[in-house]
């Protein structure tokens, strides 16, 4: 494109000297614009809604988390008192009461075999060879030559002295139908 020539761009401002300018703003429309809040004001306004807004749901998060923790407070609480009550109870077979602050009774001993006095009274026989084969249901040997049985009065069930004798001093009782052990009187 070529340069302007110089009575051209005498021209041209002259074109733009020629447009009409922008009309003044009556008197009173220039005090409304005065007195209407500028764009950084409404700015400022919507940030302090905004506040607010998130202070709401702040707030809001806040008493959520709160009524959890406290409904969670109250699950270990029933928990804790279910779990004393239980524990309190100590037997399923013996009732609940509040007033039950003292030990539990001892367990009821443990029945008590036959002495060895008494053990020594129960008749007993040694094996011999011509004996019909037998065994012994404590250790489940055959029974051999030269040793010593024992045999219950009660039931007559026959045992080696060795293998009954323990058992006669923690049970008074025969190992195989458990019938109660008569011993025979002291001979004076």
């Amino acid at each position: 494109m070529a340069p302007p020539a110089a009575g051209e761009a005498s021209s041209s401002s002259s074109a733009c000297a020629a447009a009409p300018e922008t009309p003044r703003p009556h008197p009173e429309e220039a005090a409304k614009r005065r007195c209407r809040p500028s764009r950084p004001a409404a700015g400022a306004w919507a940030r302090v809604v905004s506040m607010g807004v998130q202070g709401c749901v702040m707030a809001a998060a806040l008493a959520l988390f709160l009524l959890f923790a406290f409904a969670a407070c109250l699950l270990m609480l029933a928990l804790v008192f279910s779990a004393r009550a239980f524990r309190r109870q100590g037997s399923r077979y013996r009732p609940f009461s509040p007033d039950d602050d003292f030990p539990p009774p001892p367990p009821p001993p443990r029945p008590v075999g036959l002495a060895s006095a008494q053990i020594a009274r129960l008749p007993c026989f040694d094996s011999s060879p011509f004996d019909g084969p037998s065994t012994c249901v404590v250790c489940l040997e055959a029974s051999r030559a030269g040793q010593r049985w024992r045999k219950l009065p009660p039931c007559g069930h026959a045992f080696h002295a060795a293998c009954v004798d323990p058992w006669l001093r923690l049970s008074p009782a025969c190992p195989v139908c458990r019938a109660a052990v008569a011993v025979p009187p002291e001979k004076s």
